[in-house]
C-alpha cells in the first residue's frame, strides 16, 4: 500500500497571459523594463541569472531549476517546492504582484496552475508495476503488440468541470522507477481581472492532488 506521508509535492507552476491594452507591440514587456523588473523582484528573492530574449527575458535560480519568465504576452513563474506548499505559494503570488504592480497590468486571460508530486511505491515495487497490476488488464502479449524497449505505462485523465480543464498525468518517474510522477494541470481559460483568485486556485490544485487523487491511488480497484 501507498503511504500518504510520502507524497510530497516537488513543484508549482503558475502563469498566465496578459490582455494588452494596444494590438500593438504584441507584448508589454521590453528589454530595459524587464530588467528593472528583474532588479525588483531580487531585492527580495534569489535569481542570480538574468537572460534577455529577443521579446522578453527569463529569470533563473539553477540550483532549484526556479525561473520567472516573461515573454511575449505570458507571465510565468515556476519553482521548486522545498518544504510545504505555503511558502511557495505566497513567494510565487509575491513576484506576480510585482510584475503586474510595475508594467500596470490588470487584465488576464488563460490562467494554468501545475504541481508536480512523487509518490514512492513500497516494497520492491516499481511504478510502472503497481500501476500495471492495479489499472491495467493488458497481457505481456498484448502490451508486445507495441513493441520491444518499453520502460513503464502511466495513466492520463481529462476532466472539464465548470470553468476549468483539469489535466492529471499518473507516471512512473523516469529518473527513478520507483516512484510515482503525478502532475496535475488545471487551466482556466476565461479572461479576469486582478490576481485575487491566483491563490485559491492554486490551493484548490494542490487540495485536488492531495485528496482526490491520492484516495484514487490509495483506494482498492
Amino acid at each position: 500500500m501507498l503511504d500518504h506521508r510520502l507524497l510530497r509535492a516537488d513543484r508549482l507552476i503558475v502563469g498566465f497571459f496578459v490582455q494588452p491594452k494596444t494590438t500593438y507591440p504584441p507584448g508589454p514587456f521590453d528589454r530595459s523594463q524587464a530588467a528593472m523588473v528583474y532588479s525588483k523582484i531580487t531585492q527580495k528573492y534569489n535569481y542570480p541569472t538574468f537572460n534577455q530574449l529577443p521579446n522578453g527575458a527569463v529569470m533563473l535560480q539553477p540550483a532549484t531549476q526556479s525561473h520567472v519568465q516573461l515573454q511575449e504576452l505570458l507571465v510565468q513563474v515556476n519553482e521548486a517546492i522545498e518544504i510545504h506548499i505555503e511558502p511557495t505559494k505566497q513567494k510565487v503570488l509575491d513576484i506576480l504582484d510585482i510584475i503586474t504592480e510595475y508594467f500596470q497590468l490588470d487584465t488576464f486571460h488563460n490562467m494554468g496552475v501545475k504541481l508536480i508530486a512523487r509518490w514512492p511505491v513500497p516494497g520492491d515495487n516499481q511504478a510502472s508495476k503497481f500501476l500495471e497490476d492495479k489499472y491495467f488488464k493488458i497481457t505481456d502479449t498484448s502490451f508486445g503488440i507495441l513493441g520491444p524497449g518499453r520502460l513503464a505505462s502511466g495513466m492520463r485523465f481529462r476532466f472539464n468541470r465548470g470553468g476549468s480543464v483539469y489535466d492529471l498525468r499518473i507516471e512512473p518517474q523516469m529518473q527513478d522507477l520507483s516512484k510515482l510522477w503525478i502532475e496535475l494541470d488545471v487551466q482556466y481559460p476565461m479572461p479576469f481581472k486582478g490576481l485575487k483568485e491566483c491563490g485559491p486556485h492554486i490551493q484548490s490544485t494542490y487540495d485536488y492532488l492531495f485528496s482526490e487523487v491520492s484516495k484514487f491511488l490509495e483506494s482498492p480497484v
